[in-house]
Order: structure tokens, then C-alpha cells, then sequence
């Protein structure tokens, strides 16, 4: 299938690839869908082994952006951008031309941190664009922690729908990453009294979680396969396959990880097998609401809305259960429910209220 094939396939509205000379600046803008909404992405950065697989992590992210929108029932769609890391990048000159490129979009992509981005990427860019989430403002807070504490709630109802919160045991979580998101997850199943299995390729971030929460070190090539109760997929995607699958221990899995079936079969594989998955876009939407909710409807407070993840979650569980297939074909299902069936392309440009760049 080639790009254009996969385009009309899954109804992807507008597809940027990008450059810049002087700075090194190379990627792709994926937007896929304003049928609810502008379309909110973060903007990650790495070292992609060709442009052919930022190109196809573009595509898969977008797409899962805007089901995450939809399935936490907000007014917005989905994209993504995808920086391609090199060493000849001059990285702030790089994010400013970059954030030049989104405030020509006037609105239709809203953008902000993701995997490889930092505070410095992120200033680069609202220095000259209006439509970065950057986190200066102490009324937004942090991104990744609201992301870590849907995470939780959906972590909540995968325990409560299996019996296992009321067991009466210690409940045994590995988390494979402590990014910024794992890191805070780790924070919240520590207070809550969890014993804690965690993998990095960061010797550091490891090292703070085995002398803060008491963690207890994995091997990154090992953790997928952990003696475990839960799996918290916290790093890339596409983790789970047709090669990790048969490996996994765990009863549970629910993390943070964008995209953690490398295909729609993977899901049924994992029913089958009698895992219970926890759909990634479903329980990892906190981040996104926090953001919606600030930039587009200024709800100062966040927290009541992230707490009803549990219940979205309850739902395609039993919707799983009842109909006999897999929880991941459901929430698809739930989500394509709320989007518009024709695109129009009119009308797309969205005001925030928003003050200009510096």
C-alpha cells in the first residue's frame, strides 16, 4: 500500500512534509481529522532509521490522536508532528522555523511536547506561534503528570472489572519507561502501595525509582516478559506483537505508550489469550484533555474530567465481554462512532483566544 493508499484508507485530511535548509529542520505534519475540532498532536524528535519510518509513525500517531479526542468525548481531532533528529540539526533555530510552519496553519494544529521534546524545544516555539502548549503557565500544570493520572484511572477499572483490586494482595506493576509520564505513574502506584518492576535504557531514571518507590530494576529486553500482574507500557509503540505477545506474563496492560499494537490483530491476540488490554488512546488521554481544557474551554480544573477515564474504560471492557472480541476493536468502534462520515475542509480555522508570539 503505498502513502496515498494509506491516506484514503484511513481518511487522513492533510499530510506536510517539511525542510528547512539553513537550520537542518526535516519532518512531517500529519493532521487527521478536524471533523470535532482542531487537530492536537505534540511534536516529538528522534533519530528514525530513514524518512519512510517518520513518515509511517506520523501517520499511526495521528490517527491515534484523534481517537483519543473522540473517545474522551472532546471537541477535537488529531495530529502529529515528527521532527527527523540528525547531527546536522541546529535545534533552537530548527523548533522556531518549525513553530513558524504551525502558526501558518492558523489554528488547525495545536501542538506541544512529546517523546524527545524539551522545555527549550517548546520555548523555541511559542516564541514565534500562538498554538504550542507550553508549559510556563502554573494554572495549566504538567502535562505528563495529568497524562500519568489518567493512566491511573484507567488502570483503576482494569483492576476493579478483573477482581484483582479486591484480592487483597499486593498488586505487582511493571512499567517499561520512566519518561516523564512513566516517572509520575510510578509516583501515584508507589503512594497507592504497589510493588514496583521498571525498566529504562536511562540508567538515572532507573536509579530514581529503585531509591525513591523502592522499584525494582528489570532489564529493558526482559521487562515485556516480567513476572507481573500489570504491564505499563510507558515507552514507543508497537510493542506489542506477534513476537512479544506469547511472552507476556501479565494478566493486565495498561500504560501511557502511544500506538502499543504494531497491528489490529495484535489486540485480538491478546484476547485470546485472555490478557486484559487497556487501549492506549483510551487511559492515556489525560495529557490531552488537560490541554483541551485549558486552551480551548479555560477550565481552570482538569481533575473531575480525567476521573471519568474509569468509566469510559468499564465501558469497553464490558462492551468487550459481552460481544466476545477484543477491547481495542471496541474502543475503534466507539470512537469512529462520533466522527463525521464527510470532510469538508471549510471553516477551519479556530480562535483560542489566544495573544500573539513575542
Amino acid at each position: 500500500m503505498n502513502q496515498f493508499e494509506k491516506l484514503v484508507a484511513y481518511d487522513y485530511e492533510q499530510l506536510i512534509a517539511f525542510q528547512n535548509r539553513e537550520t537542518g529542520l526535516r519532518g512531517f505534519i500529519c493532521i487527521h481529522d478536524t471533523s470535532l475540532g482542531p487537530a492536537l498532536g505534540g511534536c516529538r524528535i528522534w533519530k528514525y532509521e530513514s524518512d519512510d519510518a517518520a513518515l509511517e509513525d506520523v501517520l499511526r500517531l495521528s490517527r491515534g490522536m484523534t481517537y483519543k479526542a473522540s473517545l474522551a468525548g472532546l471537541h477535537a481531532g488529531g495530529g502529529k508532528a515528527v521532527i527527523i533528529h540528525h547531527p546536522g540539526l541546529k535545534r533552537e533555530a530548527a523548533f522556531e522555523a518549525f513553530g513558524r510552519l504551525v502558526e501558518s496553519l492558523r489554528g488547525r494544529f495545536f501542538t506541544g511536547v512529546d517523546v524527545g521534546t524539551t522545555a527549550a524545544d517548546l520555548a523555541a516555539m511559542s516564541r514565534v506561534t500562538r498554538y504550542c502548549a507550553f508549559e510556563s503557565s502554573p494554572a495549566l500544570g504538567d502535562i505528563s503528570q495529568h497524562t500519568a493520572i489518567g493512566v491511573w484511572h484507567g488502570l483503576r477499572a482494569c483492576l476493579d472489572f478483573s477482581g484483582i483490586a479486591g484480592s487483597g494482595r499486593k498488586v505487582r506493576v511493571a512499567i517499561q519507561g520512566l519518561g516523564g509520564v512513566g516517572m509520575h505513574l510510578a509516583l501515584i502506584l508507589h503512594r497507592e502501595g504497589f510493588e514496583l518492576l521498571v525498566a529504562d535504557i536511562n540508567p538515572a531514571a532507573v536509579k530514581k525509582a529503585e531509591t525513591e518507590f523502592g522499584a525494582r530494576a528489570v532489564a529493558p529486553d526482559e521487562v515485556l516478559g516480567a513476572d507481573c500482574d500489570v504491564l505499563a507500557p510507558c515507552a514507543l509503540g508497537a510493542i506489542l506483537n506477534a513476537q512479544s505477545i506469547p511472552q507476556i506474563r501479565a494478566g493486565i496492560i495498561c500504560g501511557c505508550a502511544n500506538n502499543q499494537l504494531a497491528a489490529p490483530e495484535d489486540g485480538d491476540a491478546l484476547a485470546r489469550r485472555g490478557i486484559l488490554y487497556a487501549p492506549d488512546y483510551l487511559v492515556n488521554a489525560g495529557g490531552l484533555i488537560r490541554g483541551a481544557d485549558f486552551y480551548l474551554s479555560q477550565i481552570a480544573d482538569s481533575l473531575p474530567n480525567l476521573a471519568k477515564i474509569h468509566e469510559r474504560t468499564t465501558r469497553v471492557l464490558s462492551l468487550a465481554r459481552e460481544r466476545n472480541t477484543s477491547t481495542a476493536r471496541i474502543a475503534d468502534e466507539l470512537a469512529e462512532s462520533r466522527l463525521k462520515p464527510r470532510k469538508t475542509y471549510a471553516d477551519l480555522t479556530w480562535s483560542y483566544d489566544l495573544p500573539n508570539p513575542a
